[in-house]
């Protein structure tokens, strides 16, 4: 072989079910993609005004979509993760795309900030938050003691033909936590049972609610449901327990980078 990448090349005959338009627009653009650094960016904040816009405060309100580029590059990454699980690629392929996606993390890393300043989880009006781990969760109603929302789940998250029995829970934390924490003091999860009823479907949208159960001094006492249609596929009950004013400081500090 010589010393370049072998090409990526994109193909239509995928078996099985197409990608979503979120995957498909993401994917469109390819490799080769040259990303340089932007100086009159580094105060904005995609689809905001400035830094300050990504607080640690949720203002827990129904999912409000965006087409800021920050947005795109999540999608962006979705799309990589479902694409990667679906496919069976040559050697050459999986070497040129693994090329591709380390220039890309060399490239992010020139951007690294702390956690109280990343953008990642704190992109509260997106579905997801701007965060590619758990399935992106889409809010629909929401009230000071119940909420409730929908996830579609593609392949990345399977556990063969079903959704894997360990993204259940992701998604219920996302839901019970944000609704425990709605205008209220933080709170950490101290207990999270889930009771799986049947298996979820992939690729097919669930309905996902939850609801502030009571609070007793700093325990708050959620449940939660995921529905198909009519049918019942899980439950949860949680508590979360309102942290002390000592239990709110990073504890990871000082370990970042050191795996790397």
């Amino acid at each position: 072989m010589s010393g370049s990448r072998p090409e990526v090349v994109a193909r239509q005959d995928r078996v099985g079910p197409s990608l979503g338009p979120d995957e498909q627009s993401a994917s469109r653009s390819g490799p080769g993609v040259v990303l340089q650094h932007d100086p009159a960016g580094d105060s904005a904040v995609p689809g905001g005004t400035g830094a300050n816009d990504l607080g640690w405060d949720d203002p827990f309100r129904p999912t409000r979509e965006s087409g800021d580029e920050y947005s795109g590059l999540v999608r962006a990454l979705r799309a990589v993760q479902e694409a990667v699980t679906r496919s069976r690629p040559t050697p050459a392929v999986a070497a040129a795309a693994g090329a591709c996606l380390s220039e890309i993390a060399t490239t992010m890393r020139e951007f690294e900030v702390d956690e109280d300043t990343q953008t990642a989880g704190k992109r509260w009006e997106l579905a997801g938050r701007g965060h590619a781990l758990a399935p992106p969760l889409h809010l629909d109603e929401i009230t000071a003691t119940s909420a409730r929302g929908r996830v579609t789940v593609g392949r990345f998250h399977s556990g063969r033909y079903a959704m894997n029995g360990g993204v259940t829970p992701l998604i219920f934390d996302e839901i019970l936590a944000r609704l425990a924490n709605h205008g209220r003091p933080w709170a950490r999860t101290a207990h999270l049972g889930v009771d799986f009823r049947a298996p979820a479907p992939l690729h097919t949208e669930l309905t996902v609610t939850a609801h502030f159960v009571r609070q007793e001094g700093r325990k708050r006492f959620m449940r939660g449901a995921l529905h198909h249609g009519d049918q019942l596929l899980a439950e949860a009950d949680g508590l979360w327990i309102e942290l002390k004013p000592e239990q709110t400081h990073n504890i990871s500090d000082g370990q970042e980078g050191a795996g790397r």
